[in-house]
């Protein structure tokens, strides 16, 4: 695991790519997660954004590609049944992460699923707010990983609790990092020649019992072998105030655990005050959402 540089890397397709991973139950966040992408990016390369469409209804799509403002690209993508397929992975009985489903797994089959072109792209969960440019996240050099992400708040090291159980089996250091798998820039073409989908598919169907299902698998096949980016790029909010730590200049808020702020009051008042203003411009205005 290394300290990601600033900068180190140029877009050779002149594009930035964001890409999502979401159902029906997060069209909504999708939509306010896109809003505020879109109105604080200010990069140089075109912004395209690309969503792993597993079950988001034609009239969500429609709702979602009217609630984001020009210029940007939106793609939706699915997976080919035939090869690729959610079917049977396990789900975590962890109390934190009983509101997510198999979809979670979006996540591993996105990279493979974008045309060749493409080298790099940003991985968003859809319960974030993006409060700036991710362009600086865009440039940020990887060295010789497939991808770079924030160390996890919760879960520091493979061998917290929570962490990678199996971490001495697998023999990785008790001190390699654990990352959260919410925010991450990942080099497409690493991605793909370290197997990191079908090493962490076998993992996770061995392993019917991860405490958090994707990301536990990935930190085990991964290992501490990825680049660490600042946490403000994936600022923690678990229903209470921000951390004073990361709260001094959060680029990207992520709404973790059960409680959301599209459905519940959360005492990180400010930071939902700031999710349901972007919300506002969006289809899913409050007047028109229960």
């Amino acid at each position: 695991m290394t300290q990601a540089p600033i900068g180190g890397w140029v877009a050779e397709n002149a594009r930035t790519c964001v890409g999502f991973a979401v159902d029906e139950a997060y069209a909504l966040p999708l939509a306010v997660a896109g809003r505020s992408l879109i109105e604080n990016y200010a990069g140089n390369e075109a912004l395209e954004i690309v969503i792993l469409d597993l079950g988001i209804s034609e009239l969500s799509r429609h709702r979602i590609a009217t609630s984001w403002p020009g210029p940007a690209k939106v793609s939706f993508l699915r997976l080919p049944s035939k090869n690729l397929s959610l079917d049977g992975l396990p789900l975590s009985s962890h109390e934190f992460v009983l509101h997510l489903n198999r979809n979670v797994y979006g996540r591993w089959f996105l990279p493979e699923l974008l045309p060749e072109e493409y080298r790099r792209m940003i991985y968003l969960d859809a319960d974030v707010l993006v409060v700036r440019d991710v362009s600086r996240l865009w440039h940020l050099g990887l060295g010789d990983h497939p991808f770079a992400a924030a160390q996890d708040k919760g879960i520091p090291y493979v061998s917290s609790q929570y962490g990678v159980p199996d971490y001495r089996e697998l023999r990785l250091s008790a001190r390699a990092k654990y990352f959260n798998a919410g925010v991450m820039v990942i080099d497409l073409d690493r991605w793909k020649a370290s197997r990191i989908r079908e090493r962490a598919l076998h993992y996770a169907r061995t392993h019917p019992f991860m405490r958090f299902a994707d990301q536990e698998a990935l930190n085990a096949v991964i290992g501490g072998r990825w680049t660490e980016f600042p946490m403000e790029w994936n600022c923690p909010v678990e229903d209470e105030l921000l951390d004073e730590q990361h709260a001094m200049d959060p680029r990207i808020i992520h709404f973790l655990g059960p409680r959301k702020p599209w459905l519940d009051e959360l005492s990180a008042a400010s930071c939902q005050a700031a999710y349901l203003d972007y919300l506002r411009r969006t289809q899913w205005a409050p007047d028109d959402h229960e």
